[in-house]
């Protein structure tokens, strides 16, 4: 990756061409750092463009963090709370178990498990948890709230949080199991005011702040801290 000197501060960056942008935009994430996307075949002198936002990316500019290595002592958010994981390589059996204990993720696998296996299998925990607690909370507050919807799917979808369809069935990305449960919750009560309001009209938020006051500090909290609920 290049790097680029902007009033002093040496910033690595990223350039990935997309068919789908139909103009140049900066991303700033933990895990990537800066990405410069760009419209798939445009010409660009990308350190240019750099210079004239310097501003903006040494004010929102993050050292991409290192690879998780899903080590012991590393430490996971789980429903808001980080939770340190303790692996050890178990005698027997060939799968990899997770349990929570308290503050920790306790994890046994076979000898010679790589970091990758082992993302995979926190990643079905994280989706199977997902599967029990949001469809449980969900059904808490349309019932306290008087909403009636379809069927709950959890989902991973790579830019949205929760949808709503046209049959009234409700979707959430399983890795909302790495936010607050108030920021859950909002992500819930979002969806089921699509129930009544197809849309995000003054109406819509008029109905989500009567049900969830608080939603605008939520929707800030998903902007700074979207990109940080990861597993890798």
């Amino acid at each position: 990756m290049p790097d680029v000197i902007l009033d002093g501060q040496a910033v690595t960056y990223t350039v990935r061409e997309s068919a789908r942008a139909r103009t140049v935009r900066l991303r700033i994430t933990p895990r990537d750092g800066l990405e410069v996307i760009v419209p798939a075949g445009a010409p660009l002198d990308v350190e240019a463009l750099l210079h004239s936002r310097a501003a903006w990316i040494l004010k929102h500019y993050t050292v991409p963090r290192p690879a998780r290595q899903y080590h012991t002592g590393e430490r996971l958010p789980y429903l808001g709370q980080m939770r340190t994981l303790d692996v050890a390589v178990k005698p027997r059996g060939r799968s990899i178990s997770i349990v929570l204990d308290g503050d920790r993720l306790r994890l046994r696998v076979p000898a010679g498990t790589d970091a990758p296996a082992i993302h995979a299998a926190l990643e079905a925990w994280y989706r199977a948890q997902a599967k029990t607690h949001i469809p449980h909370r969900a059904a808490e507050l349309a019932r306290q709230h008087g909403f009636q919807y379809g069927r709950i799917t959890i989902k991973g979808q790579s830019t949205r949080w929760g949808s709503c369809s046209s049959q009234r069935n409700l979707n959430f990305n399983w890795r909302l199991m790495l936010a607050p449960p108030a920021a859950v919750d909002y992500v819930i009560l979002h969806e089921l005011c699509h129930l009544k309001e197809m849309n995000h009209s003054r109406r819509f938020w008029s109905l989500v702040g009567h049900y969830c006051p608080d939603y605008k500090q939520w929707v800030q909290w998903f902007k700074i801290n979207g990109d940080r609920l990861r597993l890798d």
